[in-house]
């Protein structure tokens, strides 16, 4: 299984390790839970040094510890992605066949696992699996799409949900739940089919086999 490794960052930068302590140590609510996110997305936006959509590929760059694999193939089939934390970071896994779009976010949404699966730092919020499937997304959002651009924009006019997409390079059902969670759009978006994120775990060993040389 061929694969590709991408946006392992500079061993000085330190960023999953300022991301993980947003994060406190005691349990805290669903709502607490997504106020984090959104406060993590925005350092690391701000490290980045990004002001303005699209957000760029290249913002894992500065995530020291954090190695990315695109898979030509996935090892459980159907899986858009899987990541497994360590200490200082964590692998990432990812279908290198989804369109840029998806890929983007699953890339964004297993980042959120890494950050909340660290050794040092869990998130201990209230909910089951689900939910916290619905946090990561909601944290790949924040990163993708920060809610003060959007607003920016639904504000000046912009208000059709394609076009926004295709500016943020996200999916439209994407766009379209962002626009209902910050309240710019009163109706949900429709409950899609797609593929599960995160219901495999890679083993060490099977990380390592398919690690290359960067």
């Amino acid at each position: 299984m061929p694969a590709a490794r991408v946006g392992a960052g500079p061993q000085t930068a330190g960023l999953v390790r300022q991301l993980r302590n947003l994060t406190p140590t005691w349990r805290i609510t669903r709502r607490e839970a997504r106020w984090i996110a959104e406060r993590q997305a925005q350092l690391l936006l701000t490290e980045a040094g990004i002001t303005e959509p699209p957000v760029p590929d290249s913002i894992t760059a500065k995530l020291d510890g954090v190695s990315i694999y695109l898979l030509e193939q996935m090892p459980v089939k159907g899986l858009l992605g899987v990541s497994r934390p360590n200490s200082y970071g964590g692998d990432i896994l990812i279908d290198s066949n989804l369109p840029s779009p998806e890929l983007r976010v699953t890339l964004m949404h297993e980042l959120k696992h890494i950050i909340d699966g660290g050794h040092t730092t869990k998130a201990r919020h209230t909910g089951n699996h689900t939910s916290r499937e619905a946090l990561c997304t909601e944290f790949a959002l924040a990163v993708l799409i920060p809610a003060r651009w959007l607003r920016t924009d639904w504000q000046a006019g912009r208000r059709d949900v394609r076009e926004l997409a295709e500016r943020y390079e996200v999916p439209a059902e994407d766009m379209a739940h962002r626009l209902h969670t910050l309240g710019l759009s009163p109706h949900p978006p429709p409950r899609s089919g797609r593929r599960a994120h995160c219901h495999w775990q890679p083993h060490l060993k099977h990380t390592k086999e398919r690690r290359t040389t960067p």
